[in-house]
């Protein structure tokens, strides 16, 4: 697994247990197991699309960037 897909499941994995989890229970709201499978792919995808694009910002950036005079 690369990394920065690694790194993005990581991301939606964190996404996922905020907006489903601890909202949630701040609001005095019922869990549904339903909304919490539903979440399930869509934070998987979020957290995907999010590692890419930090990935695509890195490699832009290290583009930019230039080199030092030695």
């Amino acid at each position: 697994m690369k990394k920065w897909t690694r790194s993005g499941l990581v991301w939606g994995g964190i996404l996922y247990v905020i907006t489903m989890v601890i909202f949630p229970m701040i609001d005095h709201e019922s869990f549904d197991l339903e909304k919490l499978l539903l979440g399930l792919p869509l934070w998987a995808l979020a957290g995907v699309a999010i590692g890419y694009l930090f990935e695509k910002k890195k490699k832009a950036d290290k583009r930019k960037k230039p080199k030092a005079a030695v």
